[in-house]
């Protein structure tokens, strides 16, 4: 048969991560096959863990008293209400065994959730993976918990990848209790809650001149078409040398139209409008235009030669 099994849990293997590599020799050597030796498997050998020796307690920083703790039996919660202020630590010790072999172990996520019973908000605080023990400064603590006294739920997380019971255990409640005066706003605790408006107040127009102003200015810029009017009525106008070919006439009427543009810009159309109808006009103005000088060069080079 060519089905090879190895229970490699007989060996019994303490918890862990393993690479099995896997080798094997043909009975007559064949240089066709490749990869027979060196083939890595990885197995992952996971336990069942259990908590002993669970103690909760509260002490003063300064370690001037000993510390009271209460013993407490998993899946079972404290039966008192702990009572700790800014001026001390709440304590939780307690250890993990592994249940194959019942020798002690560590996980790597192990935590403690604090939920305040009013507001819901959770504090989550690392435990020392070493000792297996939360120490707990309350003082060095306020801004996380928002300086909000009153009671908190108090849960321990453990987990692990190689624990097959992972587990959260309420172990008790405990009541906070902050200096007054720094309790901040319930709205301050969300911090998805919804902010107040920013209201931007934006630079005031510049006073506008008088009325009067903006008359004078507008007969000085009219002036001067004005004042060729005028000229033109006195001594007449010379219209003979202007050319009457498509190209004259199309430039002019193109030139007309762009000034028409102007105004209506002045008075009514916006920038991009405005641009968008200048780029239709563009086009044929060049193309006229182009024909008109071209035109008169002409003409004034013929006369030349004459």
């Amino acid at each position: 048969s060519s089905t090879y099994e190895l229970n490699f849990m007989q060996a019994k293997p303490v918890r862990g991560f393993y690479k099995i590599i896997i080798s094997a020799k043909p009975s007559k050597e064949d240089k066709k096959l490749l990869g027979l030796t060196g083939a890595e498997v990885e197995v992952k050998v996971t336990t069942q863990v259990s908590i002993e020796n669970v103690e909760i307690g509260v002490a003063d920083k300064d370690q001037t008293t000993a510390a009271r703790t209460t013993k407490v039996q998993y899946p079972g919660k404290a039966s008192t209400v702990f009572e700790a202020d800014y001026h001390q630590k709440i304590i939780v010790k307690f250890q993990l065994k592994d249940k194959a072999d019942g020798t002690k172990m560590s996980a790597h996520q192990t935590f403690l959730k604090l939920t305040n019973q009013k507001t819901n908000q959770e504090i989550i605080f690392v435990a020392d993976a070493a000792s297996n023990k939360f120490d707990l400064d309350i003082g060095s603590s306020a801004g996380q918990f928002g300086h909000l006294s009153g009671k908190y739920s108090m849960e321990l997380i453990i987990g692990d990848a190689v624990i097959e019971n992972p587990f959260s255990w309420a172990l008790g409640e405990v009541n906070l209790n902050f200096p007054e005066g720094q309790t901040p706003k319930d709205k301050g605790l969300d911090r998805y809650a919804k902010k107040p408006e920013i209201k931007h107040l934006f630079r005031e127009p510049e006073k506008r001149p008088a009325a009067v102003v903006s008359t004078v200015f507008t007969f000085l810029v009219l002036a001067p078409v004005l004042i060729l009017v005028l000229l033109w009525m006195k001594i007449g106008v010379n219209v003979s040398n202007f050319p009457m070919s498509l190209s004259a006439v199309g430039f002019h009427l193109c030139l007309a139209a762009i000034f028409g543009l102007y105004y209506l810009y002045w008075v009514e159309l916006n920038m991009f409008q405005t641009v968008r109808y200048l780029g239709l006009l563009a086009l044929p103005t060049f193309i006229f235009g182009n024909r008109l000088l071209s035109g008169i060069a002409s003409k004034r080079k013929g006369e030349k030669k004459v």
